[in-house]
């Protein structure tokens, strides 16, 4: 008995409703029928490209069935590449094509057209994909943003872009509890719980989260395989909090931290001062007594977590209850030199990709002036906050009992407070030596 086995692709099921494998798969027991085969297994790869590099388990499974012959639609629905075609040559068996003929493996010709046919499917995939590439560098230089899946936050009647309200609400929202010191965790389990889900209806990671909040689509640009083309769309975080956010998230310190709540005051804010850990954060644990203690995990130093928390503390409410302090945190400033600085030094940063791509600088040289930067960025941005009143330092200063304003505020209220105030570094010292407070060195911020 002749029998046949019906093999059918399609690259892309927008719908998915698999339309497409269907039509072939028609045609294709038509052209059986006509031939008087039986058709002895139907193996379909529905929503799959033959080009990308990733498995086809149909295919697979069709070079498993040792089959009698094979029936294609078309030629290229079986084989697009060259180490694809070599594994149907390997059968030793012929392949049928509804809309290109009969292809004879068995004999050199048939294989030189059929080598011919996919080297000619390859070229046309590779050339497609560089049609594609110009049409979208030209799109986004002409302010026309297309994509084939919807980015969160956006969406698009043909081709203009607008803001989804709702979607754009939340990455306010998430932004702000980020830059107050939330963690990324915090925020996807309450958008699961909530309901909220990714553009294709899945629940949320932190590396999902992560990509739409540092994206620079969030600010209006529109970037082009790696190439910025300005502002061109609807802008959802304005330029000062995406930089702070930025900074916030590739924080080395935030990477490290080993929980995904903080909990503890000064749990990777906190540095160590021993030479040749190069200020490495020290993290809150518990020691072999049980007790509390921040631990460098370079050199494996610790002090007592209560302790610290006691000096650096009291240091900060006697800063803010200084007769003073009113003048020196509200000094005039120029906010709008402020904000001249900051973008000045974001168009330093942003120069750093030319110098690298031009072979002028390094990479790790691009990236530690982009990392120092990045920090000089956040400090202005919190002497912003603090002139505008948004700082939390600003809600303490002035208060009648200053050291309840600040046991009042939240533990992240209170890092940020001691972040803006001064950078905290444990001193070295002897094993068995008892704790003091000149222990702890508080360095006012922007000193060194």
């Amino acid at each position: 008995m002749s029998t046949a086995t019906i093999y059918l692709r399609q690259s892309e099921d927008k719908t998915g409703e698999a339309a497409a494998v269907s039509r072939q798969l028609a045609e294709c027991r038509e052209f059986c029928a006509a031939k008087g085969w039986t058709v002895r297994d139907v193996f379909e790869d529905n929503d799959r490209s033959a080009t990308s590099g990733k498995a086809r388990p149909a295919f697979d499974a069709l070079l498993d069935s040792k089959p009698q012959r094979i029936v294609v639609w078309h030629i290229d629905r079986l084989v697009r590449v060259t180490r694809d075609l070599e594994r149907v040559i390997d059968l030793g068996v012929n392949v049928h094509a509804v809309k290109s003929g009969h292809i004879d493996l068995s004999n050199p010709a048939g294989r030189a057209t059929a080598r011919t046919v996919t080297a000619w499917s390859t070229y046309e995939g590779e050339q497609k994909a560089i049609r594609q590439k110009s049409a979208n560098r030209q799109r986004a230089q002409n302010g026309r943003v297309l994509w084939t899946r919807r980015p969160f936050g956006f969406d698009r009647d043909g081709a203009n872009v607008h803001v989804v309200k709702s979607e754009a609400a939340e990455i306010r929202k998430a932004a702000r509890k980020v830059l107050k010191g939330s963690t990324m965790a915090a925020i996807v389990a309450d958008w699961n719980a909530r309901g909220i889900t990714t553009t294709t209806g899945g629940r949320w990671s932190v590396t999902t989260l992560r990509r739409v909040l540092l994206s620079p689509r969030m600010t209006g640009r529109a970037v082009s395989v790696g190439i910025d083309y300005g502002k061109q769309l609807p802008v959802i975080l304005d330029d000062d909090t995406a930089d702070r956010l930025r900074a916030t998230l590739t924080d080395p310190r935030r990477k490290s931290a080993p929980s995904t709540t903080t909990k503890h005051l000064l749990s990777g804010l906190v540095l160590c001062g021993r030479d040749g850990c190069d200020n490495a954060p020290m993290f809150a644990t518990s020691n072999a007594q049980g007790l509390m203690i921040y631990r460098c995990r370079t050199c494996y130093g610790g002090r007592s977590m209560e302790r610290v928390d006691e000096v650096v503390q009291g240091t900060v409410v006697g800063i803010l209850s200084r007769p003073d302090a009113a003048v020196l945190f509200h000094a005039p400033v120029d906010v709008n030199a402020l904000r001249e600085e900051v973008v000045t030094l974001r168009d330093r940063r942003d120069g750093l990709a030319e110098l690298l791509a031009l072979g002028l600088m390094a990479r790790e040289a691009v990236k530690d002036s982009a990392q120092r930067l990045t920090s000089q960025i956040a400090d202005l941005e919190r002497k912003i906050d603090a002139a505008n009143g948004a700082s939390p330092v600003a809600r303490v200063l002035g208060a009648e009992d200053v050291a309840a304003a600040y046991g009042a505020l939240s533990l992240m209220d209170k890092r940020e407070v001691i972040r803006t105030l001064m950078t905290v570094r444990i001193l070295p010292v002897g094993k068995g030596v008892r704790f003091r407070p000149e222990h702890v060195d508080m360095t006012p911020r922007g000193q060194k």
